[in-house]
């Protein structure tokens, strides 16, 4: 009889069905877990796109209200303008200086460029005639952005319409001189508000100002470049490092029945951090596929223990009945494979017993007779 060979190392069932659970459960993780994350991403940047965009349409609204209120106030200026009265249209210029806080300087010039009346008397008599707002303002509504170019200078603001007599003939121009700083309050208020960074560019694509510190990268030229070209709102994401962030442009800041303004608003946020809400969703999610890594792997366990234990018993049991020890297999009902595969080796124990008292009865028998 052949002793059975057990220095050979072959995997055991227990241990193949464990590992096999986990590398399952790994495959699973690699196939949907890791794509579900990248997809979480997108959403997560996507809504951060819409929160920019949410807050350039809130600012464009906010801010194309505060000018339109103040153009039409012009408009009903130039209408009430009077160029054969001065006492009546100097009383009109202090009033359009004192009901407006954004106002600085309300002026009504004649056709040959001369300020007939000013608020509080400032710059009357003065030649503008060569002035963008009094030429442009001929023609019709105009908008014309100053910006210092040297300290102590103010940011100003003109808007200029034509004064027209009872005949519709032009007559002159009426002017709003705004403060710029006064808007740019406005809206840098605004952008604290929504909880955003704001920059406001020019026709060409230059800063006016700036405002925030949530985002510490420098505006990207392409941004600047969608502010001379673009007609609608666009979404940009800047590349993904420590100072990433969501921007939205609108190429057009002011809307309504005014004339262009020329500025273009930029919004932005900073790309969410590991503590955003999502990351959080997410979070809690790898939590989740490590409590069902623990119930796979306990439910493994409880089958190794419940089905596989009894045959792997059985299966040494049928080792040492081969090597012809003495060996009573227990009884197994974990599964009808385990019951019949206990019984076999039941029978094969009784058999080989029975002819191994046969074979030693012969010689007795033989030596007694």
């Amino acid at each position: 009889m052949f002793a059975s060979d057990r220095s050979t190392q072959y995997p055991r069932i227990f241990h193949a069905l464990v590992v096999s659970a986990a590398v399952a459960f790994l495959l699973a993780i690699v196939v949907l877990l890791l794509p579900f994350q990248r997809k979480m991403s997108d959403v997560e940047v996507q809504a951060q796109g819409e929160v920019a965009h949410h807050a350039a349409m809130s600012m464009q609204l906010a801010v194309s209200s505060l000018l339109e209120r103040e153009w039409d106030s012009l408009g009903g200026f130039a209408s009430f303008a009077d160029l054969n009265d001065y006492e009546a249209t100097r009383v009109l210029t202090d009033a359009a200086e004192l009901v407006s806080e954004g106002v600085y300087w309300a002026a009504v010039a004649d056709l040959s460029g001369t300020v007939f009346a000013g608020s509080a008397g400032v710059g009357e008599g003065r030649d503008v005639s060569q002035s963008d707002w009094f030429r442009q303002g001929l023609r019709g509504h105009r908008v014309n952005t100053l910006i210092a170019n040297e300290p102590g200078q103010r940011d100003i603001v003109q808007l200029s319409r034509p004064v027209r007599n009872g005949a519709d003939q032009v007559i002159g121009v009426a002017l709003y001189a705004l403060h710029f700083d006064w808007i740019e309050a406005f809206v840098t208020e605004t952008a604290d508000r929504l909880n955003v960074d704001v920059s406001m560019l020019d026709a060409n694509g230059d800063t006016i100002f700036t405002h925030g510190n949530r985002v510490t990268a420098a505006l990207d030229p392409i941004l600047r470049t969608r502010a001379e070209l673009g007609t609608r709102f666009e979404s940009h994401v800047s590349p993904e490092d420590a100072s990433g962030y969501v921007a939205g442009l609108l190429p057009n800041v002011i809307e309504g029945n005014m004339p262009d303004f020329g500025w273009s608003l930029v919004v932005r946020v900073p790309l969410a951090s590991t503590n955003s809400a999502l990351a959080s969703a997410m979070s809690s999610l790898i939590w989740a596929a490590v409590g069902l890594f623990a119930a796979i792997g306990s439910l493994a366990l409880i089958f190794a223990l419940r089905y596989l234990k009894p045959i792997s018993d059985l299966v040494r049991n049928a080792a040492d009945i081969a090597d012809g020890n003495v060996v009573y297999p227990h009884e197994a009902h974990s599964s009808h494979e385990a019951h019949v595969l206990s019984n076999a080796l039941a029978r094969l124990q009784i058999r080989m017993q029975t002819s191994n008292s046969a074979s030693e009865a012969q010689p007795k028998l033989k030596h007694a007779a």
